[in-house]
C-alpha cells in the first residue's frame, strides 16, 4: 500500500467551548465580525419569510449598532404596541438608537 494514499483520520467539527474572550482586542475583532454575521442573517430573513426585524446591539466599549427593517423605530414602536406595559423599561433603547443614529 502506497503511502500517499493512505488517509489520516480528522477530528471531524469540533465543538469550541463558549467563554468570554479575554484579550480586549480578540474581543473588539469577533465582536465586530459577529456583529456583521447577525445584521447579515437578520437581513437574510427579511428578504426570504417577508418579516420585520430589529436588532440593537451594545459593543463591549458602550457603542450602540442596530439594524431593522423596514427600520429600528417602526419595530420598537410596533414592539411596545402589543407589550403596552415593558414600554417604561425599554425606553432607553430607543433614545440610544436615536443617539446612534445622529
Amino acid at each position: 500500500m502506497d503511502l500517499a494514499m493512505v488517509k489520516k483520520p480528522s477530528k471531524g467539527r469540533q465543538k469550541n467551548e463558549i467563554a468570554k474572550i479575554q484579550k480586549k482586542k480578540h474581543l473588539q475583532v469577533t465582536f465586530s465580525k459577529r456583529r456583521s454575521g447577525l445584521f447579515k442573517k437578520a437581513s437574510e430573513l427579511c428578504t426570504l419569510c417577508g418579516v420585520n426585524v430589529s436588532i440593537i446591539v451594545f459593543s463591549p466599549t458602550g457603542k450602540v449598532f442596530s439594524f431593522g427593517h423596514p427600520d429600528v423605530e417602526t419595530i420598537v414602536d410596533q414592539f411596545f404596541t402589543y407589550n403596552p406595559l415593558l414600554e417604561p423599561n425599554g425606553l432607553h433603547l430607543i433614545e440610544a438608537h436615536r443617539n446612534a443614529s445622529i
